[in-house]
């Protein structure tokens, strides 16, 4: 940003699209909060040019300012204690968050409930954890460990680019379920 015209241009497109994001994001904000942290996080920002803090940007300026809304979303949230924020996709990449009352009191019956009813609670975490990773997760490895398809053809039915592709992606997901699933799966 070279000067204060076009940060506020900056923010003034792109006001509605972040409001956006956060009530999608974190439905327990009011559009006033999601304005307030819109505010807080365009302060951040505007500081963070001027103390030199913001020299290269290793992603797009939207991206880098998503992320300081983000973060400010989950302070307030957690400062409230009303939210629990679940990582979702590659690398974490995008987040949902899930009522904090809704998910302990799932858990807390997990006290009274006979070992099947809990089989039954891990197969339908297992399944949710799958749908948040996404479509391509989902049919990868179903195609592999429930059909039987070979990894070339996994690649061939999914656009990748060889069998090893087919590999790697289904490593990676199986890693993320794994993380996601052994972190829910101890409050069962």
């Amino acid at each position: 940003m070279k000067n204060l015209n076009q940060l506020n241009q900056f923010l003034t497109e792109n006001k509605q699209r972040t409001l956006a994001y956060l009530k999608n994001a974190f439905p327990a904000l009011s559009s006033d909060d999601s304005e307030d942290v819109y505010q807080d996080s365009s302060l951040t920002l505007y500081l963070n040019i001027i103390n030199g803090k913001l020299t290269t940007l290793t992603s797009s300026l939207y991206t880098y300012f998503l992320r300081i809304c983000i973060n400010l979303s989950l302070k307030l949230l957690n400062k409230r204690g009303k939210m629990v924020m679940v990582a979702i996709g590659d690398e974490g990449a995008g987040c949902r968050t899930v009522p904090y009352d809704v998910l302990e009191n799932a858990m807390q019956s997990c006290y009274d409930i006979d070992s099947s009813l809990i089989e039954d609670q891990k197969l339908h975490l297992v399944e949710t954890i799958m749908e948040e990773m996404g479509e391509q997760c989902r049919h990868l490895l179903i195609g592999r460990y429930v059909k039987g398809e070979s990894w070339s053809c996994i690649a061939q039915n999914y656009e990748l680019a060889n069998a090893d592709t087919a590999k790697s992606f289904a490593c990676r997901y199986k890693k993320k379920i794994r993380q996601k699933y052994h972190h829910l799966v101890d409050k069962i």
